[in-house]
């Protein structure tokens, strides 16, 4: 109980002995999964048979210890680990759990509001993003959509755009854009079936709209809504549209720069993945290629292979013989062999363990020194990153 009613990070109660022995407890079970894991590493096979029996009683004692703090505290970084679909039965009762102590230092959504209205500018447009459809209202699904969307509108005329130098920064600001889309699609899944397709309609245009004043922020925002979207066949036309206004924004001008064009192709892309859309290796050549010139379109080529690489990953396990788990497995080896040559390119002089693991990525398959390589590698390659 007395753990249970821990913060999590009020340092004055670490001298409570059951605290105290929480934490050691904690710290055992990481050491003892490192000690076992280089016991593994040893070529005898009695000893490499207890290391695993080892290693795999340790593992289930961290697990009960991630669980019971995520119960408890919340999951921390791993927040969002344990939501789980409500529409397969399962229970969403951990959904958005924080720590307590993080919660009691959160300036409530009327307070970000107020910020954004007294001092229109980026920043606080990206904190008003992230708390839309909290204004006025306790669920985001209880909003009207057309309230959310003029909400979400007057964020974007703030927005900055134009090419940033931090990438951070423009992670931060592009999450916020796919959140509010993302709270956008949850709240037409509520709408009655037979005006869904009507809803879904004159939310396209109005954010198609939003150009005028957006600029191409508007075409990043319908990228999202895109990709937010679940396999609906009655909205697949509309996708198909979003998506062909994208690929064809070179042709009609409607990007400033490379940059958010790029990205646009990425989120394309991520969503066709889900569907093994053999138009998903034209476009990744299109990205890598946009690389060749990483001053004008590196964060967008980078977001958008990270996000395919996501919604590869998420739909399904990958091991198997299946056509589309070796299709979804083989793009992500190439998304990632594509990460690794420019990381390598990034170091002040290219490594070989890096060219290796590319290679092996090619060929979908380790070499028998990768191991050894990789653990052997020179951290100080990353002071030319």
């Amino acid at each position: 109980d007395i753990v249970r009613d821990w913060d999590g990070f009020n340092n004055s109660e670490y001298t409570l002995p059951e605290i105290t022995s929480f934490l050691a407890l904690k710290s055992n079970s990481v050491h003892g999964l490192y000690s076992a894991a280089q016991f593994l590493k040893s070529h005898d096979v009695g000893m490499y048979n207890n290391a695993k029996d080892v290693a795999k009683d340790i593992l289930l004692l961290c697990r009960k210890l991630l669980l019971f703090e995520d119960e408890v505290h919340g999951s921390f970084l791993f927040r969002g680990s344990s939501i789980r679909n409500p529409k397969a039965g399962h229970s969403m009762k951990n959904e958005g759990r924080v720590s307590k102590a993080v919660i009691s230092q959160l300036p409530d959504a009327a307070d970000v509001k107020k910020v954004f209205e007294e001092d229109p500018q980026s920043v606080s447009a990206i904190a008003f993003l992230y708390v839309t459809g909290s204004i006025g209202s306790n669920s985001s699904t209880s909003q009207p959509t057309s309230e959310l969307v003029l909400q979400i509108s007057e964020c974007f005329y703030d927005l900055l755009n134009e090419p940033l130098v931090d990438p951070a920064f423009q992670a931060v600001q592009t999450c916020s854009m796919m959140y509010s889309m993302d709270v956008v699609w949850a709240s037409m899944e509520q709408a009655e079936e037979s005006t869904k397709h009507t809803l879904f309609n004159q939310v396209v245009s109005d954010v198609e709209g939003w150009a005028s004043n957006s600029g191409e922020y508007a075409y990043v925002a319908l990228a999202a809504l895109a990709l937010a979207v679940d396999d609906d066949p009655q909205l697949w036309s509309f996708i198909t549209k979003i998506q062909n206004t994208i690929l064809g924004g070179s042709d009609n001008y409607l990007f400033a720069s490379e940059d958010a064009m790029v990205l646009c192709v990425g989120m394309v892309a991520a969503k066709l993945s889900r569907t093994a859309d053999a138009r998903v290796s034209d476009l990744i050549d299109f990205i890598q290629l946009s690389l060749s010139d990483n001053s004008k379109a590196c964060f967008g080529a980078f977001f958008g292979m990270g996000l395919m690489v996501k919604n590869l990953a998420s739909r399904s396990e990958l091991s198997g013989s299946n056509p589309s788990k070796v299709w979804r497995r083989r793009t992500i080896q190439r998304l990632l062999g594509i990460f690794m040559t420019e990381f390598d390119a990034c170091l002040s002089e290219s490594n070989s363990t890096v060219r290796e693991l590319v290679d092996c990525l090619k060929m979908g398959e380790s070499s028998d020194d990768l191991l050894c390589m990789c653990e052997e590698i020179d951290l100080s390659i990353l002071v030319g990153v």
